[in-house]
């Protein structure tokens, strides 16, 4: 588990989770970033290779679900072998992160 801001991050199989609670509105707002680094470069997409990693950012109502205070996102990972995962907020339109953190390789 890494913690930030008030966000749970999970990793369980291929399965990655953001959970908060409570959770308030301000919370979901700004963009989750998900940047999934892989041990081996060409498992990318070719688009992504040049940049090392794959862009998965989402907005909340994209893919996550209220349940009473709480917020849940649930994100399937790639099958490729994973060296590390970022993940985080991001507001764009400031050009500021709200909050990041990494998660360790596969095992």
């Amino acid at each position: 588990q890494v913690a930030r801001a008030g966000w749970g991050v999970y990793r369980t199989g291929r399965k990655l989770i953001y959970h908060k609670k409570p959770c308030a509105p301000a919370d979901i707002q700004a963009k989750l970033v998900l940047h999934i680094v892989p041990s081996d470069p060409n498992d990318l997409p070719t688009n992504r290779q040049r940049h090392g990693f794959d862009s998965h950012g989402f907005y909340f109502d994209q893919r996550g679900f209220r349940l009473d205070d709480q917020c849940v996102v649930i994100v399937q990972l790639p099958d490729y072998p994973i060296d590390r995962i970022r993940v985080g907020q991001w507001i764009s339109a400031e050009n500021r992160t709200v909050w990041e953190a990494e998660l360790p390789a596969d095992r």
